[in-house]
């Protein structure tokens, strides 16, 4: 041998070294394959959209059977109590504390869950999601919730929620 390296002194040496990479090189070509035969997993499996993988239902809660629309309204009770009253109506609202009563704030208010839980993925919504959510789906509904004529009307004196017409 004409070459000495610090590292190889001998011909064992090269050949251990030899050894060494090419078990590397194998664990990479299988590296490849795996990730090769991965991707193509991906690729082909159909995977399902990402609305069926919400958990709030998709379909409007006037639409549902007996006891979707009960699970339903509970989720959606805890979406407004938790969320958006403290949220965007506060403490000093004119918000009816028994608002789950009110068909029309039900519905109104389900429809604006319904685009939050899209508008607010900006995975689906793109970034400017978030504001038209704001824009076109809250606060109209709140305009009208809490409008003069609204549902909540005869719910703002001091003994708080009454059906409306009593």
């Amino acid at each position: 041998m004409t070459f000495t390296d610090d590292r190889v002194t001998t011909d064992s040496g090269l050949t251990d070294r030899v050894s060494l990479l090419q078990n590397a090189m194998h664990k990479l070509g299988a590296d490849v394959i795996r990730l090769q035969t991965q991707l193509s997993e991906i690729a082909t499996s159909t995977a399902p959209p990402r609305s069926q993988e919400r958990q709030p239902a998709s379909q409007f809660i006037f639409n549902l059977s007996r006891e979707e629309y009960r699970g339903e309204l509970a989720a959606l009770v805890s979406w407004v109590n938790d969320f958006l009253i403290p949220v965007y109506a506060g403490p000093v609202t004119r918000w009816c504390p028994a608002w789950w009563e009110h068909h029309e704030a039900v519905g109104r208010l389900h429809a604006v869950r319904l685009a939050y839980l899209e508008l607010t993925d900006t995975h689906l919504s793109g970034p400017s999601g978030p504001g038209l959510w704001h824009r076109d789906h809250l606060d109209p509904a709140l305009d009208r919730l809490l409008g003069s004529d609204g549902p909540f009307a005869d719910c703002l004196g001091p003994t708080g929620h009454r059906p409306r017409g009593s």
